[in-house]
């Protein structure tokens, strides 16, 4: 996780969207104090999954991204837009009907 803090920009702005289906931020989160605080509280609220989560890489719609599953299937996309070696921007895709048509 250290790793991945010291990647994002101090601007750095995270988006995520459950559709009202699934649990997500509301409203965008920007800076890097506060992006590494919501990755973090995401990583404690991990082993409440059955079994946990797996994360793999993999090309989405052109570009690397993070699929999150848990043992009811994928819980999260996670995009990432980087400039000069720094995370400018996540994006997260929690909604399961955005889900089903990025995986097929």
């Amino acid at each position: 996780m250290d790793r991945v803090v010291s990647m994002l920009a101090k601007d750095v702005v995270l988006v995520s969207d459950g559709g009202g289906k699934a649990f997500a931020a509301v409203h965008p989160i920007e800076s890097r104090d506060l992006v590494a605080r919501f990755l973090l509280g995401l990583t404690r609220k991990a082993p409440h999954y059955e079994g946990g989560v797996h994360v793999e890489m993999r090309d989405i719609n052109g570009q690397t991204g993070l699929v999150v599953r848990s043992g009811d299937g994928i819980v999260t996309v996670a995009l990432m837009h980087v400039e000069r070696n720094s995370i400018r921007n996540l994006y997260f895709v929690r909604n399961p009907d955005k889900l089903r048509h990025l995986l097929k």
